[in-house]
């Protein structure tokens, strides 16, 4: 019997009708151009729209966004030959929301076989696509940790054969997974000292006993050792059941071989090395430590800090962590050693962290040979300063004895050549011109030597004035005249405005100029050019004396203001000079508490400068 007609006299359109009513899915009823004709309540829940509201609408006014042509080719090729169309996406909702769902397009045929219209079965799978989506990329992320990490990733089973590695496993070890899988790990990675001690590692995980940082060498496809830090899971089953081991390793054969390195070099330092505790501890030395004390390690290690420190026991505290110096370099000090001798050393402390502790390391060498070099430098410097005072105090002490007969030398050609006793022949003019020129010579000579000494002997001393720049400048112009004309050299002065006051020793000013314009017209060719350039700079005066001459070598540029010292080169013979000129000209202005500079080029010329502070120097 028909199960319709069972139920009768509830007609067949009632029974459809209230499954489509009560069904979970929404169902949406088309005309054959896709206009809404019917919705059940479960569409109106899902959309939002009541019947009455969305009949006669278009089917658009639910799609979230339009149909590409080929959608619309796919689907319609579907619907024309009689076949569901089935899609996912989104749909929209009356307030503008959008939900993800499953969607089948059933044509709806007369029975001539004609479309009448369709029928849409829609299912709300957003909290599964949700689910879905998050799975996925769990996965993905899973897959792509392990697939591109850089560490070493293998599963063991419970025998020790090889399930699974990871790629950076293959490429560390040279072996592909398929080679490999089923074989036994121990009997393929593990070189034989080690096999029966990781067997015995391995025994433990499988029994639940996860290991953290076990180390141990692995044998690549090539023949070589890497050591590998190994964290051990043991797999399991739904039921709890141990089914396997995962194992995560990184290699760190680099760290391993630089540790060593360090280690050598830690017990080869040159210097002595002591590690201590916050607790005053010695935690560590180097063989060095022990062969400048005379201490075994074992001496040293665990003993108070002040068993090699100089103030002995009686300290009780370490000065460094007391007064809470984090480091601290070239600390000159001394060790106290087995014997009792205190050997002086040059120490530096560092406060380091090891695993979250504290520590401080010092870094000390034996200055012993060093000191005891010191010591006699500076006794041979004494030595050869008291010399040198001796020589400068005694050239200070004869300017008297040397200018005098030198002065009465000068004084008498001078009389000669002016014939005042009677006429000269040319013979006699030519030798007494001589005897002028050089004694003015030897006397310029004598002077610049005696300054010196004086300065030496701390004989000279500074009478500071205030007077004006133009003016001083002038009259050094007017004196070296006579030098610059005789070769045709152009001298230019690049001033600041007038009335610019300096507060130094008139005197030695002008000696410091006179000595820097000689030397520029000295070795600057016929029509060249010297040029004066001064400027006040806050605190100080600055001058500049340029020529356009030969040039200095580099060479000889750091020895150029040392006395009786000159450029060296084929054109420089030409010139005379006693090398005194620039080396007076740099004492005098250091006495002053200035500084003088030099810059200069082969051909190009050369720029000599000092600066005079406006302040007298105390010292």
């Amino acid at each position: 019997m028909d199960i319709l007609e069972f139920n009768a006299p509830v007609s067949k359109s009632k029974i459809f009708a209230d499954m489509i009513q009560h069904s979970t899915d929404a169902i949406i009823y088309t005309t054959p151009d896709f206009t809404i004709n019917f919705v059940n309540r479960s569409a109106e829940e899902m959309f939002g729209w009541t019947l009455p509201e969305i009949k006669g609408k278009p089917i658009t006014i639910l799609h979230d966004q339009e149909l590409t042509s080929q959608q619309k080719k796919e689907m319609f090729s579907n619907l024309y030959s009689g076949k569901a169309h089935e899609i996912e996406g989104s749909r929209k909702r009356k307030d503008g929301s959008t939900f993800y769902c499953q969607i089948k397009i059933s044509p709806l045929f007369t029975e001539k076989s004609r479309i009448y219209g369709y029928m849409g079965i829609i299912r709300d799978i957003t909290e599964e696509k949700q689910n879905e989506d998050s799975l996925v990329k769990e996965l993905d992320l899973l897959t792509g940790l392990i697939g591109t990490a850089r560490v070493i990733v293998t599963v063991l089973d419970r025998q020790g054969k090889i399930v699974y590695c990871n790629p950076h496993t293959e490429k560390i070890t040279g072996y592909k997974l398929k080679e490999i899988k089923g074989d036994d790990w121990f009997s393929r990675f593990i070189p034989v000292r080690e096999k029966e001690r990781i067997r015995s590692v391995f025994k433990k995980a499988i029994c639940g006993h996860p290991t953290k940082g076990n180390v141990n060498p692995i044998d690549t496809k090539e023949g070589k050792e890497i050591i590998v830090e190994w964290y051990d899971t043991a797999l399991k089953n739904d039921e709890g059941e141990v089914t396997g081991l995962l194992s995560i390793g990184n290699d760190i054969t680099q760290r391993v071989e630089a540790e060593e390195k360090l280690k050598t070099i830690y017990e080869n330092m040159p210097g002595g090395i002591l590690m201590i505790g916050q607790d005053y501890i010695i935690k560590d030395v180097n063989y060095r430590t022990c062969e400048i004390t005379g201490y075994k390690r074992e001496e040293l290690v665990g003993q108070l800090c002040d068993i090699v420190c100089p103030k002995g026991s009686s300290s009780k505290q370490c000065p460094i962590w007391e007064d809470g110096q984090e480091e601290f370099r070239g600390m000159d000090t001394s060790i106290k050693c087995k014997n009792g001798i205190k050997k002086p050393i040059l120490k530096n402390a560092q406060e380091i962290t090891i695993k979250g502790d504290t520590y401080i390391l010092e870094l000390f060498q034996d200055i012993s040979q060093r000191k005891n070099a010191e010591e006699n430098a500076i006794e041979a410097k004494k030595a050869a300063e008291q010399a040198n005072q001796t020589k400068s105090e005694f050239l200070a002490n004869m300017s008297h004895e040397l200018r005098t007969p030198l002065n009465s030398v000068i004084g008498f050609s001078d009389i000669l050549s002016k014939e005042v006793r009677g006429k000269l022949n040319d013979s006699q003019k030519k030798y007494v011109s001589n005897i002028t020129k050089s004694g003015s010579h030897l006397l310029s000579l004598i002077n610049d030597i005696l300054d010196l000494s004086k300065i030496e002997a701390g004989q000279k001393q500074l009478e500071y004035s205030s007077f004006d720049l133009h003016e001083a400048l002038d009259e050094i112009s007017i004196l070296i005249k006579p030098l610059i004309s005789k070769k045709n050299i152009d001298l230019q002065m690049d001033l600041p405005p007038e009335d610019s006051r300096v507060y130094a020793d008139r005197k030695k000013f002008k000696q410091i100029m006179y000595n820097l314009l000689s030397n520029a017209s000295k070795f600057t060719p016929d029509k060249g050019t010297i040029t004066i350039v001064a400027n006040q700079e806050k605190d100080k005066l600055k001058v500049a004396v340029q020529d356009t001459g030969m040039g200095i070598p580099e060479a000889d540029q750091a020895t150029i203001f040392e006395p009786f010292q000159q450029v060296k080169s084929a054109k420089s013979s030409e010139y005379k000079g006693t090398g005194l000129g620039l080396s007076l000209a740099r004492e005098l202005v250091e006495m002053h508490g200035g500084q003088v500079g030099l810059k200069s080029e082969v051909g190009m010329g050369s720029t000599f400068t000092f600066t005079i502070p406006d302040k007298p120097n105390t010292n």
